[in-house]
């Protein structure tokens, strides 16, 4: 059961129109409850009625929809009165920005904001009806939400008033059944009930089970809060009957978690306040309103107050935001890059109906499951085992020594490493190696891992221990693994184009970039850096680059971000001598970054005064970092974590030879007094190098 929304088996108006008003100089009509649920079989309808004052009708001009799960072209068409339906794809309607950058209908986004241009007429005076329909599922999706719409003018304005719309409370919803015979039932069926592929006639009976592709209890419909309608109706999707879906809601309904989510506010999407709020709400995310709409509107959540949407102007850029021994929080840093929200972490197929007894033999399913099968089963999760698998290992007394010994962040590392020893055999050599097929696959078994990670983070309440290991600099609220960074199509070399994910360079990009920044977010590395580990950041921060030259649309504070987490990954308390976890200025991106010409276009969005201030700024504290060691320390002998060389694409941004670089740094405005100390350390360095033959 993968992905949950609402059923619907005819036209039906809006449910919970309880609420009545009346707008000035019309009738009363029932206000809209948002979301309004469109998912069942194909066809599918629903219907809700809004009222435009008679000045207003002939000033319409188009429909303004934000709708989750618009998933495909020509999935969704809209009817007004008894118009013509119109169909949504990127030709028919204009999806804003920044999701129309990253593929608009079809793309990365799970959530866009559209407008659909009407007719003349098609909006008359007084009540008009809003009908939505599902046209098709893919064999995938089961439907989609309708967050919010409205009539527009010619200059955008909306025509309907706020208050003609109310948001439906799920803290409001009662189970479908409340005896304990039909929980139980349900309970039964989440766990084993038999399952097949799709809705489509002759769909494939699969091994998996809604536990085994979900939460294993069933937590994230409950945390996500999906309805009871549209877990039904997943349900049905995957061949039960009515009466089980309604059984399995009835389950989900009576699990005691918490509930904070929504289905379409991306897990741990940044924004100020999160952290403000409990550990356990972190997951929900900070919502889609913390989605920006241009990547510079998070500079002064970076530079400024941090606590509105705001300009450039007057901001307090200094050194202290960039130094390596700082800590910046990229948790309340809102972004432009919305993340996938629950729907795209769950996979599309199990491992183990993807790559069969393979799968049962291999560490990646051992690792996680009790049964030694990576299939939930209510009878071993209840009772654990004693094989060392994180789920047992994680339900022992002795959780907390495990987290203080570090041997939770071995384990996790382990299940990690066995992810892409699994995978291994299963990769295309080269890009016409792959196949749309084999790349679900292979991503459906990252995104596995992913939601089991989830699962055990939750389940055990591990968000809020970090610094049990980590201690006092690392995160208050983090993962103790790499899970979100092995989850990115690349790290399975799952190739840009129409082999990769979503059939385009764009797409596949998006979810690199995507699951790169959720890593950033989950664990950057805790000040614990080990070598290219937990995070390569050269690597990972070249992937905003090649995202720039799929969507054309600069983002020069994620980047700046992810430069100084990258600068911020090492403990402040070991220096450059232990080569493998100290400050090595020769590892990580340098402020080179902010001057070279293959970097000039993610850049360019900056102001002029901004971009020098910055550039001046990192360099700074680059270069005090530095200096706080004896150079002789730069040079100790010992194990290094360095030996490979970086593409050629990023060379010149990494190496710790920022020296060279100073006639650009000049031309971009740093001051005389900071490029002669750069200059000073550079040639001190290389002297010290020369006489010790390096």
């Amino acid at each position: 059961m993968s992905i949950c929304r609402r059923p619907l088996s005819c036209d039906y108006a809006v449910p919970g129109l309880a609420l009545l008003l009346s707008i000035a100089g019309s009738a009363a009509y029932a206000a809209v409850v948002l979301p309004i649920e469109v998912v069942g079989v194909d066809g599918t309808v629903a219907s809700a009625t809004v009222d435009v004052p008679e000045a207003r009708a002939g000033q319409v001009r188009s429909l303004w929809m934000q709708i989750h799960g618009l998933a495909y072209p020509d999935m969704v068409s809209v009817q007004i009165n008894a118009g013509a339906w119109l169909t949504l794809n990127n030709e028919t309607a204009a999806v804003a920005e920044p999701g129309r950058s990253y593929g608009g209908i079809g793309g990365g986004f799970g959530t866009l904001q559209l407008t659909l241009p009407l007719p003349p007429g098609a909006v008359t005076e007084g009540g008009n009806n809003v009908r939505f329909r599902f046209n098709r599922s893919d064999g995938l999706a089961s439907g989609f939400r309708v967050l919010a719409f409205n009539f527009a003018t010619a200059d955008g304005s909306k025509v309907v008033p706020a208050a003609a719309f109310s948001q439906d409370d799920p803290n409001s919803w009662l189970p479908p059944h409340s005896n304990a015979a039909d929980i139980a039932a349900g309970r039964a069926a989440w766990y084993n009930a038999p399952l097949v592929a799709n809705n489509r006639p002759g769909a494939p009976a699969i091994r998996a089970h809604c536990a085994d592709c979900h939460a294993q209890d069933g937590r994230d419909l409950k945390y996500f809060n999906f309805s009871n309608a549209s877990i039904g109706a997943r349900s049905q999707f995957h061949g039960l009957s009515s009466v089980q879906g309604e059984q399995i809601a009835s389950y989900i309904r009576s699990l005691a978690v918490p509930n904070p989510g929504r289905p379409w506010n991306p897990p741990y999407q940044p924004g100020p306040g999160l952290d403000a709020q409990p550990v356990v709400s972190w997951a929900a995310g900070a919502g889609l309103a913390w989605a920006l709409e241009n990547d510079e509107a998070s500079l002064p959540f970076v530079f400024g107050s941090g606590r509105q949407k705001g300009s450039q102007d007057a901001l307090r850029i200094t050194a202290e935001t960039f130094r390596p021994d700082g800590n910046l929080n990229p948790r309340e840093i809102p972004i432009s890059l919305q993340l996938p929200d629950w729907n795209h972490w769950l996979p599309r197929v199990h491992p183990l109906d993807a790559w069969g007894p393979e799968f049962i033999r291999s560490d990646l399913g051992r690792l996680y499951s009790d049964s030694g099968t990576g299939l939930a089963d209510a009878g071993s999760v209840a009772a654990g085992s004693s094989e060392g698998s994180l789920r047992s290992r994680l339900a022992s007394p002795q959780l907390a020594k495990l987290i203080a010994s570090g041997d939770l962040v071995a384990l996790f590392d382990r299940w990690t490493k066995a992810q892409r020893k699994f995978l291994t055999r299963y990769q295309g050599k080269n890009a016409d190696d792959w196949s749309p097929d084999l790349t679900n696959k292979v991503y459906s078994t990252q995104l596995w891992q992913l939601t089991k990670a989830w699962e055990l983070a939750q389940e055990f309440q591990l968000e809020g221990r970090g610094q049990e290991f980590y201690g006092a600099t690392g995160e208050p609220r983090t993962w103790f693994n790499t899970v979100a960074l092995a989850t990115a199509p690349a790290e399975e070399n799952i190739p840009d184009g129409p082999n990769g994910m979503g059939g385009s360079a764009l797409t596949n990009e998006y979810f690199d970039n995507a699951w790169y920044e959720v890593q950033i977010l989950l664990n950057g590395g805790n000040h614990r850096h080990n070598g290219r580990q937990p995070v390569d950041w050269v690597y990972l921060i070249d992937h905003i680059r090649g995202m720039y030259g799929e969507s054309q649309r600069p983002e020069p504070v994620r980047a700046l971000v992810a430069v100084i987490k990258a600068m911020q990954s090492t403990d402040p308390k070991t220096g450059p001598d232990n080569q493998l976890r100290g400050w090595r200025p020769d590892a990580t991106v340098d402020p080179r970054i902010m001057i070279h010409s293959d970097w000039a276009p993610i850049f360019r969005t900056l102001q002029p005064d901004v971009r020098r201030a910055i550039t001046e700024d990192m360099l700074t504290a680059w270069l005090e970092k530095n200096l706080r060691y004896r150079m002789a320390r730069y040079f100790t002998p010992g194990q290094t974590g360095h030996t490979y060389a970086p593409a050629k694409e990023v060379a010149e941004i990494t190496g710790g030879s920022v020296w060279v670089a100073a006639p650009q740094f000049q031309a971009a405005g740093v001051s005389p007094g900071t490029i002669a100390e750069l200059l000073k350390w550079g040639h001190d360095y290389t002297n010290m190098a020369a006489s010790l033959h390096y």
